[in-house]
């Protein structure tokens, strides 16, 4: 059992499965991040300019370094791209060589294992 998934609405926090408030009226984003940082939550994933990741309609929560999964705690092979800060889907060529990664926000195409490893 991992930290509670939240969405953000407004300026609220709600529960991600049940859609319940858990706390509203925070002035910033920042003020936000502080209180999830520090009541055992989690936010979606978000890409460099803010947007939320969303697969097939629902976010994207990042809770073990780089292992993504949804709020039912399917667990998604996912990449952040390192131009965008998107969300990076496998693409459907299956190679033992390669690891393609397309992301869904710009179409950029990487190769995770490679990013890995220049790192």
């Amino acid at each position: 059992m991992g930290p509670t998934k939240v969405v953000v609405e407004g300026n609220g926090l709600y529960d991600a499965v049940s859609g319940k408030l858990i706390k509203e009226g925070f002035a910033s984003r920042h003020e936000l991040e502080d209180y999830v940082n520090h009541h055992y939550l989690v936010l979606p994933v978000v890409d460099n300019a803010g947007r939320p990741w969303s697969l097939d309609g629902k976010p994207v929560y990042c809770l073990r370094g780089v292992q993504y999964e949804t709020v039912s705690d399917e667990r998604l092979h996912l990449a952040r791209c390192p131009d965008c800060g998107g969300m990076g889907i496998r693409s459907d060529e299956f190679t033992v060589e390669s690891d393609c990664i397309r992301c869904t926000a710009c179409g950029h195409e990487f190769d995770a294992r490679l990013e890995m490893m220049e790192t």
